[in-house]
């Protein structure tokens, strides 16, 4: 088992060592969640993408390190969303 804690202090340190591991250890749930959620594999794709530069950009705002799959969770719904509605936008 991994430390978490540990992991989102490396990242907010701006550690790339750290951001690669923390983004290895959830791609495959962020991307299986934004695949549940557009039903569209590329969509899936794009969602996760933005959902972890979003992560990164304001992991400062996490205020429990511990509940990170849940925030980045709510981020990637929120990602997902957006891709389906600017897909529906240019449809």
């Amino acid at each position: 088992m991994f430390d978490l804690v540990k992991l989102v202090g490396q990242v907010r340190a701006r550690s790339d060592a750290g951001t690669a591991t923390l983004i290895g250890r959830f791609q495959g749930a962020a991307f299986g969640y934004a695949l549940a959620v557009t039903c569209d594999m590329h969509l899936a794709e794009d969602a996760t993408q933005d959902a972890f530069v979003e992560a990164m950009r304001c992991i400062d705002q996490l205020d429990d390190p511990a509940a990170f799959p849940g925030w980045l969770r709510g981020i990637v719904r929120h990602c997902s969303h957006r891709a389906l509605r600017r897909r529906q936008a240019a449809a």
